[in-house]
Parts: structure tokens; sequence; C-alpha cells
């Protein structure tokens, strides 16, 4: 069975950067056993992403 985990990392609304570096999130979860499976952009009112959806996945 495969268990998942979800993280989301919020958009700066004028530069559109992001908030948190995702490389470190990836880098805690591998550390933890997990895999990133995806990295889903969740639009905001004007279109453009307000958020990051990290996906993750591991052998449960």
């Amino acid at each position: 069975m495969i268990t998942y985990a979800f993280e989301t990392i919020e958009m700066k609304s004028f530069t559109g950067k992001m908030k948190n570096d995702y490389r470190k999130t990836v880098q805690e979860y591998a550390q933890k056993g997990w895999r990133l499976h995806s990295m889903n952009p969740i639009p905001g009112y004007d279109g453009m992403a307000a958020s990051i959806e990290l996906i993750f996945e591991r052998e449960a």
C-alpha cells in the first residue's frame, strides 16, 4: 500500500516567487523516506499560481 503526504508552498503575491524553498522541503521529506510524486500549481484569482502543492509518496 502506498501512503501520500501533501505540502503546500505559498507564493509571494507581487513577485510570484515561493515563500519557502521547495528544495529544502523535498530534502526533508526524502530523509524521512518519502519520494516526490508531483508538483501542482494552485491558481489564484488572477490565474497566476497562488501556491504549489508538493505530493510525496512512500510504501506504508
